[in-house]
């Protein structure tokens, strides 16, 4: 028996949303697991892992594991890097969008064609000469030189969106405020950031959320204990309570809450600059 068309695209929806559910329970698993043991007594953790009952249940292990992490103070230690690496994506990354754009020689064309070069280049080729030049500056071990490991990192990256986000806003804009005498920095401050908050918001998103999760880094810069950030912490953590589950799933889940606070306050401009960068025109 032959399916009619409108039966075949039903058909093929049916089996794409199918397909994408079960995607979606596969990167779901392992949250659960996280956040079902996070919130079990000890006990029951190898006994019932997937399974969460309301007397197994207890903030017992989110409590311990705030304490033991001494979750303030590491929490602000990341707040400060993290704010201080946004900043620097943000005002370096649109101004030097914004010199290209406004440029637009053969001098910064090359310029943004290196930019869009030096994505491709891994951290790791750059990892012992970024650390020996923090050493020499005497931003090693500090919060500003991690921030700035970060910005030389992720700049290439930022100044491609951003560059590829104001060729996109017609000139007239700028041709009107010279005409109304602004000058280029008050252009770039009253015009094009305000017109900028979408992809600002994805690169927040994106990098910031980076920068929030991320080890290696950290690990690299950072020795002082009192300046660890909240992943150092939860690495150090783990590795003294190998075997404590309930406290290593329980430090996991308040890690991860922030960042999960930060994509839902920020995800409707991460949707509309993604919806803007595939619409032309």
């Amino acid at each position: 028996m032959k399916l009619g068309l409108k039966q075949k695209k039903r058909l093929r929806v049916v089996l794409t949303n199918g397909l994408m559910i079960l995607v979606m329970l596969f990167y779901l698993l392992p949250f659960w697991y996280v956040i079902n043991n996070a919130l079990k007594d000890p006990y029951y953790i190898n006994i019932e892992p997937f399974v969460l009952r309301p007397e197994t249940f207890t903030f017992g292990n989110i409590v311990s594991a705030f304490s033991k992490m001494d979750y303030v103070a590491t929490f602000l230690n990341s707040l400060c890097v993290l704010v201080l690496s946004c900043l620097l994506f943000i005002v370096l990354g649109s101004m030097t969008a914004y010199g290209i754009y406004i440029g637009n020689n053969r001098v910064f064309n090359g310029m943004y064609v290196l930019f869009v070069a030096l994505i491709s280049l891994p951290f790791q080729a750059a990892m012992v000469p970024l650390v020996s030049l923090l050493k020499t500056l005497s931003l090693s071990d500090s919060f500003l030189g991690l921030a700035l490991i970060y910005a030389s990192m992720f700049m290439p990256f930022i100044v491609f969106l951003y560059t590829g986000f104001i060729r996109t806003i017609p000139k007239e804009l700028m041709e009107s405020a010279r005409i109304d005498g602004c000058s280029y920095l008050q252009a770039y401050t009253r015009i094009y950031m305000p017109l900028l908050k979408t992809i600002t918001g994805i690169v927040l998103v994106l990098r910031g959320v980076y920068v929030w999760n991320d080890l290696q880094v950290p690990l690299i810069v950072i020795n002082e204990p009192s300046r660890q950030t909240l992943q150092q912490r939860l690495y150090v953590f783990a590795q003294s309570r190998i075997g404590n589950f309930d406290l290593i799933f329980a430090g996991a889940v308040i890690v991860c809450i922030p960042m999960v606070a930060l994509f839902l306050l920020m995800q409707k401009s991460f949707i509309r600059g993604v919806m803007a960068g595939s619409v032309k025109g």
